[in-house]
């Protein structure tokens, strides 16, 4: 069990704020000072150094941070080892909403099932939320989109690419066919909610070409797929999205992919867990049940 010192320790890493860790620990601010400075007199070194108001962690510090982080992680998995002795818990899978409208939720929602050789309860969140309750052991893995991950605790392994299509009603989308980009921003474009991995590729896919979302004539924040999906179809813009994940209403011609006059864009999706792990079997059997799924041709 980690000494509880070092879970104070992590929140003023996380927070960079005494005022929030003690809010958040339910401790007084000068407890959090002694926990701070015991760990300073035990390592013999600064862990933070302060400008002004700002707290930010020395290299010793950095170095603290992400080794504890690793031995939580390990902590929470023997705790739920320890539990798993007596009773069989299955995995704890997050999907996104995006991931959830392909066909690799077959695979997934085959796992649900008591005969399955691998058991697994799934949760669905945006690709944010599912990043910190990764970081914080709520989940053992995610299956989401996305195209960067920056900590250095994370493990994201690629499943499979899959087409990135922009859509609207049939219409517009003939009216815009081999448009370029500068005439694409002309049109109202609906957007998922700001946790979505989905939007930050479709942000730094713009970015690329000098454009953010504030270039298009309106931006609409759309947390309902099911919203989105009416909006189009009554001619009230244009949205991103993985292929598959429409192909219903493309076949039914309800909605029709926009040709732009550049090449396709790609999105890959990733099976991700935290690094430091020391269980990974299950895991790895899981990952490897899903990666046999069809990829999109390029």
């Amino acid at each position: 069990m980690l000494d509880y010192r070092m879970e104070t320790f992590l929140s003023l890493c996380e927070t960079k704020s005494y005022t929030k860790t003690a809010k958040k620990l339910h401790l007084t601010q000068p407890s959090v000072t002694q926990h701070i400075k015991y760990l300073e007199q035990f390592y013999q070194c600064e862990l933070f150094h302060y400008d002004g108001r700002q707290t930010e962690m020395t290299k010793a510090g950095k170095y603290l941070y992400d080794k504890t982080r690793a031995l939580r992680v390990q902590e929470m998995e023997i705790q739920s080892r320890l539990r798993g002795l007596y009773e069989e818990l299955p995995l704890r899978i997050g999907i996104t909403p995006t991931v959830a409208r392909t066909p690799l939720i077959e695979s997934l929602c085959g796992c649900v099932r008591k005969d399955a050789p691998i058991a697994v309860n799934l949760s669905v969140s945006n690709t944010a939320t599912q990043m910190s309750q990764l970081q914080e052991c709520q989940l053992d893995a995610a299956v989401l989109e996305g195209d960067a991950f920056c900590d250095t605790q994370i493990e994201a392994h690629p499943l499979y690419q899959e087409r990135l299509i922009i859509a609207a009603n049939p219409q517009l989308a003939r009216q815009l066919y081999g448009c370029t980009w500068q005439q694409m921003i002309r049109q109202p474009l609906l957007l998922p909610d700001p946790g979505s991995g989905l939007r930050t590729i479709l942000q730094k896919r713009l970015r690329s070409r000098g454009l953010d979302f504030h270039d298009f004539k309106r931006v609409w924040n759309v947390n309902s797929y099911d919203v989105v999906i009416e909006l189009l179809r009554q001619g009230q813009g244009v949205a991103v999205f993985m292929e598959s994940t429409i192909q219903r209403e493309l076949k039914a011609h309800k909605l029709e992919r926009v040709y732009l006059e550049t090449n396709s864009a790609f999105c890959t999706v990733y099976f991700v867990t935290m690094r430091s792990r020391a269980e990974q079997q299950e895991l790895t059997m899981l990952q490897e049940h899903l990666k046999p799924h069809q990829e999109i041709e390029k």
